[in-house]
């Protein structure tokens, strides 16, 4: 077996020990209490603990604390946020290359067609990441057609994270719709992402497909979730 067919088979395996379970993301506000490397740490081994399988994290010293404490499969990330693009998702080369230093084996990329700083397109920077790396792509999508040309230029797994985030018009979320299409669309794995909040809606999105769930503000964004409570109370 060459490199490339080896290299392959690795970013495969990672998507593998992923399918029919619960990804959970550990992520919180930035500038909050809970906000640190212990505190993102710890959430993540309870949430292994109580069942998920796999963990979605940004930030390279959230990923150090999370690796040092499991040994399931960690989607990595970093949100940067830039003047010069719209693009926040893991937006540069050296992001990527941090994020598979720190023991990320996934790395989530936005893969929709807007530019990336420096006028970056979506397909120049996988050409820039496969000429640097190997580790397994998440491709976070907003569209069928941003999830057909990341299948094409070599990502492993899409996800529809960005699905209502972008100003291509989307349902309410989860969107369920856009899961079906893709399974039914692509040869790769479909992580559904964004909006999951029931049981019910999970358990949907494997009905039409879905490789794995991901679920984030639901279970680990006590600020939000306090926020949602409170402004109920204020509008009452």
């Amino acid at each position: 077996m060459d490199n490339f067919s080896v290299s392959k088979a690795l970013r495969v395996d990672q998507f593998t020990a992923l399918k029919g379970g619960l990804v959970v993301s550990c992520q919180a506000p930035t500038g909050t209490a809970i906000d640190t490397p212990a505190f993102i740490s710890a959430q993540a081994q309870t949430v292994i603990q109580a069942g998920a399988i796999g963990i979605r994290a940004q930030g390279i010293e959230n990923i150090r604390a999370i690796k040092m404490q499991v040994d399931v499969p960690v989607i990595g990330l970093v949100k940067r946020y830039l003047d010069t693009s719209a693009v926040y998702i893991t937006p540069l080369l050296d992001d990527v290359l941090e994020l598979e230093q720190a023991g990320a084996e996934i790395v989530a990329i936005d893969a929709t067609q807007r530019l990336r700083p420096n006028g970056v397109t979506f397909e120049k920077f996988m050409e820039q990441i496969r000429e640097k790396t190997d580790v397994a792509i998440l491709a976070d999508v907003d569209s069928i057609e941003s999830a057909l040309l990341a299948q094409s230029l070599g990502c492993d797994a899409i996800a529809t994270t960005l699905s209502g985030y972008t100003e291509i018009a989307a349902p309410e979320l989860p969107n369920l719709k856009l899961v079906a299409e893709l399974v039914a669309k692509l040869k790769i794995p479909v992580v559904a992402e964004g909006g999951y909040h029931e049981r019910e809606q999970v358990a949907q999105a494997f009905k039409v497909g879905a490789w794995t769930v991901c679920v984030g503000t639901a279970i680990t964004n006590p600020y939000l979730l306090t926020q949602h409570f409170v402004n109920g109370i204020l509008e009452s």
